[in-house]
């Protein structure tokens, strides 16, 4: 809907040397006043927040960021009582990042029915994917990362939605948050790693902490053996996507929830046509059990002012470390 508007507002001529700004309301029977707009004859985006000025945020304290920017404004017919905060595409390339930004923004303030909230929100949203664009930029996913995000979202749908249930397996899902191991749920961990091509008997560990059982229960390393396939053959990182949306959709706090991971995994929905031409098969997945003299490198073992160790384990060392599904599904059965 965003983008149409914009495109909408884009194909609206102006006369030589008129410059002015264009906008729709969104939302017509909310409580505050929200407009998509179009800087002419520039044709650059924007978002209007309309405020009462004794709520306007600190200037020194709104966030910036290469893509857009965010400024204040008064209105000139009353410049006591209301300002515009303005939110700008300054950077063409970083359209469907603003497209997204704006959406994302829509999303989790249609609720709220205070303004100091809603400004609150706001300028929280604009911060998250100021993240965004400092950790992934513009581009989009890289190969690995993508692969590394269609094991992870295989384990969830697999394993952790049907054996949890739909609430506690989007909870329990902590990789994109940059968490020690990817699932985490009560007093243990699931790792899990994804190989792809020549690579199948090796598995990369990243840190000393991914395979560091201390506080857990149960730590285990979900292996997943990856055959990239040609478009029309296997499933994509979309499909895969769409597929645990569909999944979880009855549950609206679960599915802003994933969609938010989703987010601060680097996986945009309008970067989706950048991921369609790659599918994936699994040719074969374990699950192990770390523990024990698991073949692993763990922080108590390293010597002083050593750190952020990377090593790879051969998988043939771990297979009598390997568990089959249905002791895995009562293991957490009977933890949840």
């Amino acid at each position: 809907m965003i983008e149409e508007i914009w495109k909408s507002m884009e194909e609206d001529s102006v006369s030589e040397g008129e410059s002015f700004i264009l906008k729709r309301r969104v939302y017509s029977d909310y409580p505050f006043d929200l407009f998509l707009a179009m800087e002419k004859p520039e044709n650059s985006r924007l978002f209007l927040l309309k405020v009462s000025r004794s709520n306007i945020p600190d200037i020194n304290s709104l966030p910036r960021s290469r893509g857009f920017e965010l400024k204040v404004f008064m209105i000139s017919e009353d410049p006591d009582s209301y300002a515009i905060l303005e939110l700008k595409l300054i950077d063409f390339r970083f359209s469907d990042i603003f497209s997204s930004l704006v959406n994302d923004i829509l999303k989790n303030i249609n609720e709220i029915t205070e303004e100091r909230e809603l400004i609150k929100s706001f300028i929280e949203r604009i911060i998250k994917w100021q993240q965004f664009l400092e950790k992934y930029g513009n581009k989009g996913l890289s190969e690995k990362a993508q692969r590394g995000l269609y094991g992870e979202l295989w384990f969830l749908r697999k394993y952790m939605l049907p054996y949890l249930g739909i609430q506690e397996g989007i909870a329990s899902w902590k990789g994109p948050s940059g968490k020690s191991q990817d699932f985490q749920f009560m007093n243990w961990a699931v790792e899990v790693k994804t190989t792809v091509g020549k690579q199948h008997q090796k598995i990369p560990i990243s840190n000393e902490q991914q395979l560091d059982d201390v506080g857990l229960d149960r730590l285990f390393l979900e292996h997943i053996y990856l055959v990239e396939m040609n478009k029309g053959v296997g499933e994509t990182l979309q499909s895969i996507v769409e597929d645990i949306k569909r999944l979880i959709s009855s549950d609206l706090s679960s599915y802003r929830k994933f969609m938010d991971s989703l987010v601060e995994a680097g996986y945009l929905e309008e970067h989706t046509h950048k991921y369609e031409d790659v599918s994936y098969t699994i040719r074969y997945s374990n699950i192990f059990e770390v523990k024990d003299k698991f073949p692993r490198i763990v922080e108590q073992n390293l010597p002083d002012g050593v750190g952020d160790v990377r090593y790879s384990i051969c998988v043939a060392e771990c297979m009598s470390y390997k568990i089959d599904d249905f002791d895995f599904k009562s293991f957490v059965e009977v933890r949840k």
